[in-house]
């Protein structure tokens, strides 16, 4: 069966390589690009930073060496993506805004800066601000909606995989004529709201908001799928 991976890169050829390994046919055709801003790589100031996508982690490499403080990351993939820009000192959340909220909470830095998308999911400012902890949100990149031309005119698609909110409300507004005949495969909850009232064959959250849980609910539903 052939998966519509909506994702962008190089996010989406992880999430291909997993889907090969349970049988299943990857199809790759982001419905987002990745644009940097310009914006500032100063940390002065700050006791550690937040990021809440690899995205945010690539475009803060890519203009800034600071490698030494804290990197308090949303899930997996951000941690994975830190590791790799050369950060030692990560620590991870479970997934989610709710998840990373409870992690800052709980840690001893006081003031951080959030390197975020242009459009973030929340104002993690706003949502820290009552335990007194100052969050700066510099927006470091944004995501523009491009036409995913392949997978529209693809005959023998079975599911999409939605791994964004904001890819989720692209999708439903670009390829709405599709969804009718795709199972939708969200990472979250967030990620399946845009769905409301939009017709799709079949919508199922993943149990835990990352990759690997994703593809083993892609594993475990198509194959039952009629």
């Amino acid at each position: 069966m052939k998966v519509w991976i909506t994702r962008t890169q190089p996010g989406a050829g992880r999430t291909a390589v997993r889907l090969q390994a349970v049988g299943l046919i990857p199809l790759i055709d982001p419905v987002l690009e990745v644009r940097p801003l310009d914006a500032s790589a100063d940390t002065s100031g700050f006791d550690g930073l937040v990021f809440t996508s690899p995205n945010a982690v690539a475009g803060f490499a890519r203009i800034g060496s600071e490698r030494s403080l804290p990197a308090l990351a949303v899930g997996e993939a951000t941690a994975e993506a830190l590791s790799d820009a050369g950060f030692s000192d990560i620590h991870t959340a479970g997934g989610d805004i709710g998840a990373l909220a409870a992690l800052l909470a709980t840690r001893p830095e006081r003031r951080l800066l959030h390197l975020a998308p242009a459009r973030p999911v929340a104002n993690l400012a706003a949502v820290m601000a009552p335990v007194g902890i100052e969050v700066v949100v510099r927006p470091i990149y944004e995501t523009v909606p491009i036409l995913p031309t392949v997978a529209r005119a693809a005959t023998d698609l079975a599911a999409v995989l939605v791994h964004s909110a904001r890819a989720a409300g692209v999708l439903a507004e670009q390829a709405g004529n599709r969804l009718p005949h795709l199972h939708v495969l969200a990472l979250s909850q967030a990620c399946a709201d845009p769905f409301d009232g939009v017709p799709v064959k079949s919508l199922a959250v993943a149990p835990f908001p990352d990759d690997a849980s994703l593809v083993r609910l892609a594993r475990d539903t198509l194959p039952k799928a009629p």
